[in-house]
């Protein structure tokens, strides 16, 4: 097909019909690099067409078939040269416009749009305000806009999900003109952009469950008592966060999962109470000046899961009252500082916790003795099930009787260590079910089944996977 240069009257047929393609539903043109001229009859010729995709055509011109009543899903990939209006339909409901300029984004006669997708339109400096026409939308996703810099105002729209991402042109942001039946905002890499949420935009977005903001330059500030149906937070590479009490407590009975990654403010943006009796996880990662996890975390996070802390130096020490009861699975990994304040952890205290992991960070190294003594000082609860250890540059070998406590021990994980290379002299553990050995160079041929010195070791596990094969 990348001969072909026009598609004329003869596609139509003999001229036999005064309607052509009178029952076709989907059209579908691609990778027709030379193709320029579209001929279009105007006689009604796609009067049932629904789907229409026309990708990879570098060269087109002219335009679209004005007469396509019946489309249903309207879809432009690569097809740079082109330019069109949309055609009328008051049945539309997908439309993928991906680099194509010229494209008139009128929305006058497609305002049954259900889900809408723009994006590599490196022009496009605004969406228009007719926007808040498309009354149906439910989906919005806009994409790779380096020009974008306004978002318009989409009050009276259905929309449920809004996605931005790579629009570093982007500079504001509210929450406020927002419509109140969004569930869900995705808005990724817009360095420029300032996420605001004000105490006038309160009752608008009743809606919410799930936020998640990446390299998105400035939050000032985000209340979550703003929020009141918030499932699920996750930020990353905020330049400065801000979780404010705001009307008293900052009680949010909805939030069940918290993920604050790369987020290197001067202040500590956690320190104040987070009040969320249905967290269940809390992720915090790659933070280099956080110094602070939230108060009262043993009594406001009564249903705690899941705890997450990696790559923070600066955090010293769990807050005053320790970490909730009930919690089940603990990540450690690069908090120097707060691994040498270990033994007052008190894992002990917590029958509840199976799952361990412990690892070396992105900015310094553990000492090769920290592992040992979380091990042989009996730092962790004997009902652990699962222990993962990871990126531990230094760790060569493990103690059999660092493991004599840990009884009910059934899945080991070794991750990253490369100069890991032998078994405790004993074997491993009776009660291990589950093995998993990981980028460790110098241990794998060692533990080739029947034939490494290490096999012997670890022969009576039913379940051995190194390097994400089964042996």
């Amino acid at each position: 097909m990348n001969g072909i240069t026009k598609v004329g009257e003869e596609f139509y047929g003999d001229g036999s019909s005064t309607k052509p393609f009178l029952y076709l539903e989907t059209l579908h043109f691609e990778a027709m690099l030379e193709w320029v001229e579209w001929y279009i009859l105007g006689a009604e010729e796609f009067s049932q067409l629904k789907e229409l995709r026309v990708i990879k055509c570098p060269k087109l011109v002219g335009g679209l078939p004005k007469q396509m009543p019946s489309w249903v899903r309207l879809e432009i990939r690569e097809c740079s040269a082109l330019t069109a209006s949309l055609p009328r339909t008051s049945v539309a409901n997908k439309l993928v416009l991906n680099g194509c300029n010229g494209v008139d984004l009128g929305w006058q006669g497609v305002s049954s749009l259900v889900k809408l997708e723009i994006s590599n339109m490196p022009s496009l400096k605004e969406l228009t305000p007719e926007l808040h026409m498309l009354t149906n939308l439910q989906k919005l996703i806009i994409r790779n806009c380096p020009s974008l810099v306004s978002f318009p105002r989409i009050l009276n729209t259905s929309l449920q999900e809004l996605c931005i991402e790579n629009c570093p042109s982007l500079l504001s942001f509210a929450v406020g003109v927002l419509p109140i039946t969004l569930n869900s905002i995705n808005i990724w890499e817009c360095p420029k952009l300032v996420f605001s949420v004000s105490e006038e935009m309160e009752c608008c977005n009743s809606s919410l469950e799930l936020l998640s903001l990446h390299s998105c330059g400035t939050l000032k500030s985000l209340p979550l008592g703003f929020f009141p149906k918030l499932r699920s937070l996750d930020i990353e590479n905020c330049e400065i966060l801000s979780i404010p009490n705001g009307h008293g407590l900052n009680i949010s009975t909805s939030l069940e999962f918290v993920r604050i990654s790369a987020c290197n403010s001067k202040v500590s943006c956690l320190q104040e109470a987070l009040h969320a009796p249905n967290l269940k996880t809390f992720w915090v990662s790659n933070c280099k000046m956080l110094k602070f996890l939230p108060e009262g975390m043993h009594s406001h996070l009564p249903s705690l899961e899941s705890l997450s802390i990696w790559n923070c130096p600066e955090i010293e020490s769990f807050p005053e009252g320790g970490l909730p009861s009930n919690f089940r699975r603990l990540q450690i990994g690069g908090c120097k500082k707060l691994v040498d304040r270990r033994r007052e952890w008190g894992l002990q205290r917590f029958p509840s916790l199976t799952k361990f992991t412990f690892g070396g960070g992105k900015y310094e190294e553990e000492d090769d003795d920290v592992l040992e003594s979380f091990l042989e000082e009996a730092l962790l609860p004997p009902t652990l099930t699962s222990l993962s250890i990871e990126n531990l540059q230094n760790l060569k070998s493990i103690n059999y009787q660092s493991f004599q406590h840990l009884t009910c021990l059934k899945e080991l994980e070794i991750f990253n260590c490369p100069q890991f290379q032998s078994l405790p002299e004993e074997g491993l553990l009776a009660s291990l079910s589950r093995l998993y050995i990981y980028e460790c160079p110098l241990l794998k041929p060692r533990c080739e089944r029947d034939r490494g010195d290490e096999w012997h070791k670890i022969a009576h596990i039913p379940f051995i996977q190194i390097d994400y094969e089964v042996i």
